[in-house]
């Protein structure tokens, strides 16, 4: 199927959506909830603005919330500064919906913090297409502007619908270039970022042919996400040897490739000397790839903070290794 484009990745993480709608309005809760699921988003429903702000607050993560402005409690103006001065809750997008539909009202709301705005009634194909929009800008919002690649909110999400997946085959690999930080200090950052985007080019590069979707996504600085999702079946171990096989590959360009980026004595010798903390001359080798692979061939996950536990063990034991290593997740459950 090969690599994702920029638009299939929002496509991507925006399906499955988790929108909390927040209405005093039975039969209008009734018809979101069925309106959205049909279009294949996960809705939850508030009746009341404590309601609301609970699920906010101490329920799963919410992609986007379609609020009332006019509730029997906590009102919407209320509920809309609290989700703002929230940190983990302040880029979630809202929608606000309200029977005041003057123009003054509108930039009220929209000053106040609100993304988008509805009056009352509203048709439900308009409704949709402002949460299409919404969500995909909000996804295209958080791409890293070095590598052009999905950032770190977005990497969140696929692992999120990773951990939801119990019948169809997943694999994530964590991708973290090894001794990245004293080439940097000796060639300097911009000569860094060079390397950062030939890692990003290096790794679609290898996904190109690949079988499965991919996406790449680029979880900050140094460290990337590669996952591959299909139609196969979480055991069929074919899917396990064409993840390897695409990581292996993926490991031997790096090692080829990475070598352009040093002088030709530095990659002569196979190491740079560069000031350590300590304040002493240390040799580094030249930059590797430590690849850490997690996958539900073996076991499930029931919540993307296991998968990424499992990422730090994996990896330890890769960066234990010398020089580009991709290492698989062996537990089973």
């Amino acid at each position: 199927m090969g690599v994702l484009s920029t638009s299939e990745i929002s496509q991507m993480l925006c399906s499955g959506a988790r929108v909390l709608v927040i209405d005093d309005d039975r039969d209008i809760r009734d018809v979101l909830r069925v309106t959205l699921e049909r279009e294949g988003y996960e809705v939850m429903v508030a009746a009341t603005g404590s309601e609301g702000l609970h699920r906010l607050i101490d329920g799963e993560p919410c992609d986007l919330l379609l609020l009332d402005v006019v509730l029997p409690d906590i009102n919407g103006w209320t509920i809309l500064s609290r989700v703002r001065a929230t940190p983990a809750l302040a880029r979630v997008p809202i929608i606000m919906m309200t029977a005041l539909s003057n123009e003054h009202s509108e930039t009220d709301l929209l000053a106040a913090g609100a993304d988008d705005y509805l009056p009352k009634p509203f048709s439900y194909e308009k409704l949709l297409a402002h949460v299409k929009a919404l969500l995909r800008r909000s996804a295209l919002q958080s791409i890293n502007p070095l590598t052009g690649l999905p950032g770190n909110r977005q990497v969140e999400r696929f692992l999120q619908q990773c951990s939801r997946e119990a019948e169809r085959f997943w694999a994530a690999a964590y991708i973290d270039i090894d001794n990245f930080k004293a080439y940097n200090d000796c060639y300097g950052f911009l000569q860094g970022d060079e390397v950062l985007k030939a890692t990003a080019e290096t790794i679609a590069r290898a996904a190109k042919y690949c079988p499965h979707s991919v996406f790449i996504g680029n979880i900050g600085g140094d460290d990337f996400l590669l996952g591959f999702t299909g139609e196969s079946p979480r055991a069929d171990e074919r899917c396990v040897e064409e993840v390897r096989g695409v990581l292996a590959d993926l490991a031997e360009d790096f090692d080829r490739q990475v070598r352009k980026f040093y002088s030709e004595e530095d990659a002569t010798r196979g190491y740079l000397e560069a000031e350590s903390r300590r304040g002493g001359i240390e040799r580094y080798p030249l930059m590797s790839l430590s690849i850490a692979v997690v996958t539900n061939s073996r076991r499930l996950f029931n919540h993307p903070l296991e998968i990424s536990n499992t990422f730090v063990s994996v990896k330890r034991k890769a960066k234990s290794l010398p020089g580009s290593v991709v290492c698989f997740d062996q537990r089973r459950r």
